[in-house]
């Protein structure tokens, strides 16, 4: 199996993200279940998908093929479908770009950049550290970086998006439409914009401001 640093999925699935010395990928299928996800390696990315005469199935059953994916470096993960990612254990990372498109993400890093952006109903939880972050979500996706301790970077909340974050010494944000944004500790702050129907709320200091 070639080295890839980027992840793409663009079929349902569950997939546990490792990292090792040796990179792998595992289906806990059987039968012919084991042969419903394929994946390609092509300009260092591993695109994980199904077959179109399978996919059909995935959709009208409801049914998530189990992955377990190895890495050694991971710069990038795009989550393209209606799939569920998280980690076995936390994921040691540099620079790291995140997409998530209607999918379910839960891991724990120890990073030095995050660059994470949300669309559609995407869920993300992450959990752990990371020296700067930059989140963007849009639609009627959730961002939950309650649990992961930022030292500075920005953060912009659109439409019907939330937010949770966690960050110690500087923080850039903005809040368009009817958006919300929980956050913890107390950074410096620059404000870009809080529209009218926004709701801004400091969880260590529980007392919201809503403009």
């Amino acid at each position: 199996m070639n080295d890839f640093d980027t992840l793409i999925i663009q079929t349902r699935c569950k997939v546990l993200l490792a990292q090792g010395d040796q990179i792998s990928f595992s289906i806990k299928e059987s039968g012919e279940k084991a042969n419903w996800v394929n994946i390609s390696i092509v300009n260092n990315q591993l695109v994980v998908y199904t077959k179109p005469e399978y996919y059909g199935y995935l959709m009208l059953h409801d049914y998530y093929p189990q992955i377990t994916i190895t890495y050694k470096i991971l710069t990038g993960l795009q989550m393209l479908d209606k799939c569920f990612v998280q980690s076995t254990e936390t994921l040691t990372l540099q620079n790291m770009g995140i997409v998530v498109r209607e999918g379910h993400l839960d891991i724990t890093v120890d990073a030095f950049s995050l660059d994470c952006t949300m669309i559609k109903n995407a869920y993300a939880k992450l959990s752990g550290r990371t020296i700067f972050s930059r989140v963007l979500a849009h639609q009627r996706s959730v961002y939950d970086g309650s649990e992961l301790e930022v030292s500075e970077g920005n953060v912009h909340v659109h439409d019907e998006a939330k937010a949770s974050i966690w960050f110690e010494e500087e923080l850039e944000f903005g809040l368009f439409g009817r958006s919300k944004m929980d956050y913890r500790g107390n950074p410096r702050m620059k404000i870009v914009q809080v529209d009218e129907q926004c709701t801004l709320k400091n969880i260590s200091n529980p007392k919201t401001c809503q403009q």
